[in-house]
């Protein structure tokens, strides 16, 4: 009777420390994917703002910060900053490989009841990106698609706070 007894405790020893280290390794696969995205497309610098979001930060002496998140579908990364005059600038960065200076362009329509526009990627660094500004916080769902490259962000839900503190701090005088 002792026999099936240690062989059955064995057995369910053996699943309980498959089970825990299944789940061990399936969190850090997590943990560590979710920290490769700070060197996404081989960037530096880059820490986690608010990491449940996917929003990170970079900040680099002499420069004002900049935000960005990487998709999660890990094909580009949105990244948002302001210029010294208060304007706020908005890349997409798409990891596909480029000529340096090469252009693509379409007319594109988003739907029925307007004009097609033009939609423009441009090749920086060796990736392809989409540009945009605007002159007040973007409080949108910011989306574009030139051919196959497609994009779409809710910058309605990013926490511009950072980058509007910084830039008040750079134009501040002293009284």
């Amino acid at each position: 009777m002792t026999k099936p007894l240690i062989f059955i405790t064995g057995f369910i020893m053996i699943c309980i420390i498959a089970v825990a280290s299944w789940n061990t390794f399936e969190t850090l696969w997590r943990i560590n994917s979710k920290n490769s995205e700070l060197s996404f497309m081989g960037s530096s610098g880059w820490q986690w703002h608010n990491k449940s979001q996917g929003l990170q930060i970079k900040r680099v002496d002499g420069y004002l910060p900049a935000l960005r998140k990487v998709s999660e579908s890990k094909e580009y990364a949105s990244l948002v900053t302001v210029t010294e005059k208060g304007n706020y600038r908005g890349f997409v960065f798409f990891d596909q490989d480029c000529e340096e200076g090469a252009i693509v362009s379409e007319e594109v329509a988003y739907n029925d009841f307007e004009q097609p526009r033009l939609e423009v990627l441009h090749c920086l660094h060796g990736k392809l990106v989409y540009m945009k500004s605007w002159s007040a916080v973007p409080n949108e769902r910011w989306r574009g698609r030139v051919g196959n490259f497609e994009f779409n962000e809710p910058l309605n839900e990013w926490d511009f706070t950072p980058l509007q503190q910084a830039y008040l701090k750079s134009v501040a005088e002293l009284i």
